[in-house]
């Protein structure tokens, strides 16, 4: 079980990835934007952050260049996308995400195989 932290603004996809997670057996918090989600690092780092790029407030970018996984080492990043741009998905990369997803062509099973990757855990169900 991981202590995952799903940064989205779309409130159904942020409530779907939650309640996958948490079937899996996953502890979940939710943010709606990158400031919501540095202000929810701050009392707890998480495992994993499930971050979306394009949001109001504080987008994706910007949450990265104020999370700094350098000083995060313990805490894995996922973008969940669907920006598909060679540029943005290396600017993410380069600031410290662990791996770039298109969420538009991610499954639920999908994404708890990815969750279990950057967590060492193992799923719970199948699909």
């Amino acid at each position: 079980m991981a202590d995952v932290l799903v940064i989205e603004d779309n409130k159904t996809l942020n409530q779907a990835y939650r309640l996958i997670l948490q079937r899996e057996g996953h502890d979940v918090r939710v943010a709606y934007n990158g400031q919501e989600g540095l202000e929810l690092v701050k009392l707890a780092e998480p495992s994993l952050i499930l971050l979306d790029m394009l949001m109001p407030i504080m987008n994706g970018v910007d949450f990265l260049k104020h999370f700094k996984a350098a000083e995060h080492p313990n805490t894995k990043v996922i973008i969940l996308s669907n920006l598909n741009e060679d540029s943005e998905v290396q600017q993410a990369l380069a600031l410290g995400a662990d791996k770039y997803i298109l969420k538009a062509s991610t499954s639920p099973q999908e994404l708890i195989e990815h969750v279990t990757a950057a967590t060492g855990g193992k799923t719970t169900t199948t699909a």
